[in-house]
């Protein structure tokens, strides 16, 4: 998995690791999205593949936090997807995302808010800047480690839950 770039295959453990991690549900991921709950779940479970929309939703959210994401009006948000623009192949790289998001004027991703987020970061460990870079870097790979198990473990709970509805949502989903 290529940690620099959001795709139709890896879209699931970042969705998986992104609601764990910050103690969501898929309900309320979903809500804030835009989309249903049973859509989400079929992506986080592969049962289908999202659409480009959803990737890109779902990368300004993963950029910018599911706090900020959530107090962006549906407005800002579709701005920020049209500034992030065609999504190649099913491929959409967080760099792109992070240029449409400081274009779009959401506050937090300026220089100085990046300097001293990365300095903040080092911080916690004893570091300056470089350490922060360093954390920041170990942060996707450690991703990928635990990514898998959660997505089995949600898989498990979907299949639990027999999640069986055949309703795609076009807007949303892409059919396996």
């Amino acid at each position: 998995m290529n940690n620099k770039e959001l795709n139709r295959e890896n879209i699931s453990q970042y969705l998986a690791v992104f609601i764990q991690k910050n103690n969501l549900t898929v309900d309320l991921v979903a809500k804030e999205i835009g989309c249903s709950t049973s859509t989400l779940q079929r992506i986080v479970g592969k049962l289908s593949y999202p659409t480009n929309k959803l990737l890109k939703q779902s990368g300004i959210m993963f950029s910018i936090g599911f706090e900020k994401f959530k107090k962006l009006t549906k407005a800002e948000k579709e701005q920020i997807s049209e500034q992030i623009g065609a999504v190649g192949g099913g491929i959409l790289g967080f760099g792109g995302i992070a240029s449409a998001i400081s274009a779009s004027g959401v506050a937090g991703l300026s220089a100085v808010g990046i300097t001293s987020g990365l300095a903040s970061i080092g911080a916690i460990i004893g570091g300056g800047m470089i350490a922060g870079v360093v954390v920041s870097a170990a942060i996707p790979i450690a991703i990928g480690a635990i990514g898998y198990k959660v997505v089995k473990g949600i898989k498990t709970m979907i299949s639990d839950n027999k999640l069986t509805t055949d309703k795609f949502d076009p807007i949303w989903e892409i059919a396996e």
